[in-house]
């Protein structure tokens, strides 16, 4: 076995420190900080990144850190950042050395440690699995390398850690596979508790946003110090550290006004060569404005700031944030046991995330382990995709009208798509049925009684059927695809279900619905 001796980079180290990261990353690099002399220098002297290399026969063989503000200062966590090893050195214990030498660290230190492992080849996931990190989350597509590249989020508790978890978090049923495997790949008992009916903020709608200037900062310091305050969001800075600090890491907040009342925030760190977005914290006075800030920050992460990802860290103790997220078309890619500290008592969170950008993931080197997390996430973005489809359909549909996002969402959730052929007969005129049909792609042709004449033809965004979601009235006309469909199913007995336990969703549907067929008969009655 080769000796390899771990120690910390000193000033007189950078040079060759620079070299191996050129020859490790080659010159394309995008993150060209670590080629770097002020930046490196810095590093060395930063009391929140542990700096080490390894040596061979007095050549440097490698480097790793340890990153201490993942999280809050209390926090009690660690990434273990960048491992790289000089392609002439591999497989000689040189990471085996450096990663020792970081959980030596760590135990000493750290409550959580964690480490984003990189899937164009499974080398670091290896490694992380052989000192006792378990997989427990997949970052899709997170980091811009040569292109987007997707990671493996591994960890492991220290120290009293375990002890100080608080038990029994709620999240909604999307989180909870995922949370189940998390816990049991890091040792912990499952007490997880599925929560059927968060509903989610509002999205409160008379407001404004801009961002953030120096002269609202006394505005809103007074709110994030102040009881209103509450801690269901979690990043590794806050308003309260200083604009200067948040400046220096590209940290930028959105402010929501009422009137000329500031009313709340929403703070987060804009990584423009990566194009990807961390929140940080939401600073709120009620329910609505934290739902508006949520959906106004989605906005502008794809048309403001051109961002391809975006990644937020929530309470897993706080379904109605899940619930919000979830209707917004984020999906829980990582759960963390023990986390974060609050209080006297330490708490598991939920990484959700969402991409603007074609879910590109099929070629990824996993270990055995990655591969079932993976698995989970992949299907939660495949399905979310398709979730989103439908919301989007039934947003557009004048029988929904007036429902609110989280409204839509649980209607949506419902829903079935079902492809149906050209001239395929969808209803016929005197029959029943109990499905009402939203039309995604394509058109449909509804016929004269005698089938003889086409009276109207309906296209994407339009719907047939809607008696079907209220009585076991015949329907009145008989319809055909005209070219290959996708359709939009709902069934009667899921929407009374529904209905009966959100007796506000039924009233808005039902006066539509008394509107449109009133429309429709109209209509007929003036056809010739």
């Amino acid at each position: 076995m080769t000796a390899v001796h771990v120690r910390q980079v000193t000033e007189t180290d950078l040079p060759a420190i620079r070299d191996l990261f050129y020859r490790s990353y080659g010159e394309e690099y995008p993150y060209k900080e670590f080629y770097s002399d002020e930046w490196l220098k810095r590093s060395i002297y930063r009391d929140s990144y542990l700096f080490l290399l390894a040596e061979v026969n007095g050549r440097i063989a490698g480097t790793a850190s340890v990153y201490f503000e993942v999280g809050a200062y209390s926090d009690l966590c660690g990434e273990f950042g960048r491992l790289a090893v000089d392609p002439e050195f591999r497989d000689q214990g040189v990471g085996g050395a450096l990663m020792r030498a970081r959980l030596d660290f760590a135990t000493r230190r750290l409550h959580f440690g964690l480490t984003e492992c990189r899937t164009a080849h499974d080398y670091a996931q290896r490694i992380s699995e052989k000192f006792g990190l378990r997989p427990i989350g997949f970052l899709p597509q997170k980091v811009l390398l040569d292109n987007r590249e997707s990671l493996v989020m591994m960890a492991r508790t220290f120290g009293p850690a375990r002890e100080l978890r608080s038990n029994n978090p709620r999240v909604i049923p999307e989180v909870f596979s995922l949370g189940q495997i998390a816990l049991r790949n890091m040792g912990f008992h499952n007490d997880l508790i599925a929560v059927e009916d968060a509903d989610g903020y509002p999205i409160g709608a008379d407001f404004s946003v801009a961002e953030l200037s120096e002269s609202l900062l006394p505005y809103l310091l007074r709110i994030e110090r102040g009881r209103l305050s509450r801690r269901h969001i979690f990043g590794n800075l806050q308003l309260s550290y200083g604009l200067f600090m948040l400046e220096a890491s590209n940290s930028r907040y959105l402010v929501a006004r009422e009137d000329d009342r500031i009313v709340g925030a929403i703070g987060f760190t804009l990584d423009t060569i990566g194009r990807s977005i961390k929140v940080l914290e939401l600073i709120d006075l009620r329910d609505d404005v934290a739902g508006f800030l949520l959906k106004e920050l989605d906005t502008w992460a794809q048309k403001v700031y051109g961002a391809e990802y975006l990644e937020i860290t929530v309470s897993a103790y706080w379904p109605d944030i899940q619930r919000t997220l979830s209707n917004l078309g984020f999906v829980p890619v990582a759960y963390c046991p023990s986390f974060v500290f609050h209080e006297v008592e330490r708490l598991d969170t939920i990484k959700m995330a969402k991409l603007y950008v074609p879910l590109e993931i099929d070629h990824v080197a996993l270990t055995a382990a990655s591969r079932e997390v993976y698995d989970l996430v992949r299907t939660g973005f495949e399905e979310k995709r398709l979730g989103i489809s439908v919301n989007e359909t039934t947003r557009q549909m004048a029988i929904f009208a007036g429902l609110e996002e989280g409204e839509l969402a649980k209607i949506a959730g419902l829903c079935a798509v079902i492809a149906y052929p050209q001239g395929q007969v969808v209803l016929r005129e005197g029959q029943t049925s109990h499905v009402f049909y939203m039309v995604m792609e394509g058109s449909i042709d509804i016929l004269a009684p005698d089938e003889s004449r086409i009276l109207a033809r309906i296209h994407a965004g339009d719907f047939l059927g809607e008696i079907s979601l209220v009585s076991q009235q015949p329907h009145m006309a008989t319809a055909v695809t005209h070219t290959a469909c996708k359709l939009v199913a709902l069934q009667r007995d899921d929407f009374e279900n529904l209905i009966n336990r959100y007796p506000r969703i039924g009233l808005k549907v039902m006066r539509n619905i008394a509107i449109n067929v009133g429309q429709k008969l109209h209509i007929r009655n003036q056809a010739p």
